[in-house]
């Protein structure tokens, strides 16, 4: 198993009813983006990754470490959202005029950088809780019991399944191309980067193939049915859901009163 699979799997709450886990999700998801505070946000991000440390058994160094990636990300967008463009030098930090006008950041777009960052990591917190620790199998259970679209299901199962397809693909070849020094030197590394990238979906397109003719001669008519499992009761989670709302309208109001932006 790659990916967070292998979390999810290990994870203390993978027997427990995967329904009370997407509503607890999200539930804290809505209320991080319609409240749209800081210390919302940041009170989401500690409190899943402790519940899921403490209560699921996942290392906090594993759920920091893939907080990471999203959050380079949206750091490098967050520039363009911090500096702005100002009339005049009042309220500005740090600028530099340029020709009528002075470009830089103040307090306000400090602020409005901040509170987009910690707001979108926040969701991405409340997902992480989910996804290390529900199996994907049991994710698509749920959704079904939410009666969503069954097309939509078949494709999320299929598009899931192929991106670790194409990701084995890539690393069997790479591995391949370094074992016979197709990455010595620049040229040779361009080389064998351009065929790789051409060979992994030539492979990967007759690997889909193969799937899809051996999931038609196993009677596929549109639908990936699993048995469902025995859950653990998820009431627990429903009143840890009640008690992160409160928690976090009560610092909603208590951050209005005090932060002015």
């Amino acid at each position: 198993m790659i990916g967070t699979d292998k979390y999810s799997y290990q994870s203390r709450l993978k027997t427990v009813d995967p329904t009370a886990k997407i509503v607890l999700t999200a539930s804290s998801m809505v209320l991080c983006l319609g409240t749209n505070g800081i210390a919302v946000s940041i009170f989401t991000i500690v409190f899943f990754c402790a519940v899921s440390a403490l209560w699921g058994g996942t290392a906090v160094n594993t759920f920091l470490r893939l907080m990471r990636a999203p959050l380079f990300f949206l750091l490098v967008g967050t520039v363009t959202v911090i500096f702005s463009r100002f009339p005049n030098w009042d309220g500005v930090l740090i600028g530099m005029q340029i020709g009528d006008w002075i470009y830089g950041l103040s307090i306000a777009s400090l602020f409005r950088g901040v509170r987009l960052v910690a707001r979108a990591m926040g969701c991405v917190a409340s997902v992480y809780f989910t996804v290390l620790s529900t199996p994907i199998t049991d994710l698509m259970l749920a959704f079904r019991r939410m009666h969503l679209p069954q097309l939509f299901l078949s494709l999320m199962e299929l598009i899931y399944r192929f991106i670790f397809l194409l990701y084995e693909t890539a690393q069997r070849i790479h591995t391949a191309q370094a074992s016979r020094l197709g990455y010595n030197g620049l040229k040779r590394s361009y080389e064998s980067l351009g065929m790789l990238i051409s060979m992994v979906f030539m492979k990967a397109y007759r690997k889909s193939d193969k799937i899809y003719t051996s999931l038609e001669a196993r009677g596929y008519t549109g639908e990936l049915c699993t048995l469902a499992p025995l859950y653990e009761s998820g009431r627990r989670m429903y009143w840890v859901c009640a008690g992160l709302t409160a928690v976090q309208l009560a610092l909603f109001l208590i951050e209005r009163s005090v932060v002015p932006f």
